[in-house]
């Protein structure tokens, strides 16, 4: 098998548990009428991710490279640099409900920069607070989706529900 398929075959299969999941995620009573719910993006992303991943698997079977998988390969692969990324993955997602939102990104794209051994730190604060405060601002005040700014700011701003 040659390198794309088997990446595409495992896109393929990270892909449809990805899609098959946003079924169960709970939505709002009274959201079924509305256009964007907490599963409209997860849906076609995961939708996306199946389509793009079976794409690349008919081009890998019709193209016939000779780019097959080799042990001289695999030898060359950056896997520290590959798991301190699903460790900075598993930290973002403990971090994310008692930081908020916006602290728990920008420490998260701030630890991914310097793991891709970006130097410059002016840089490195300004993308990632510029993004995830973006980011948040497009989410809650243009498109209406709500997020939870976490339990730091409740804590600071006081439980006014």
């Amino acid at each position: 098998m040659t390198k794309n398929s088997i990446g595409s075959i495992f896109f393929l299969a990270f892909s449809s548990f990805y899609f098959f999941n946003v079924f169960s995620i709970k939505k709002m009573p009274g959201s079924q009428f509305e256009v964007m719910t907490a599963s409209t993006f997860p849906f076609y992303i995961g939708l996306g991710g199946i389509i793009i991943s079976i794409l690349i698997l008919i081009l890998s079977f019709v193209k016939k490279d000779n780019d097959f998988l080799t042990m001289n390969y695999l030898k060359n692969l950056d896997f520290k640099t590959t798991i301190s990324f699903v460790l900075a993955m598993i930290f973002y997602g403990f971090t994310i409900r008692p930081l908020g939102f916006i602290i728990s990104t920008m420490i998260f794209l701030g630890i991914g920069f310097l793991l891709l051994k970006e130097k410059n730190i002016k840089r490195i604060l300004l993308i990632s607070c510029g993004v995830s405060v973006g980011f948040y601002l497009l989410l809650n005040n243009v498109l209406g989706v709500y997020i939870d700014p976490g339990l730091i700011y409740e804590y600071f701003a006081g439980d006014q529900s």
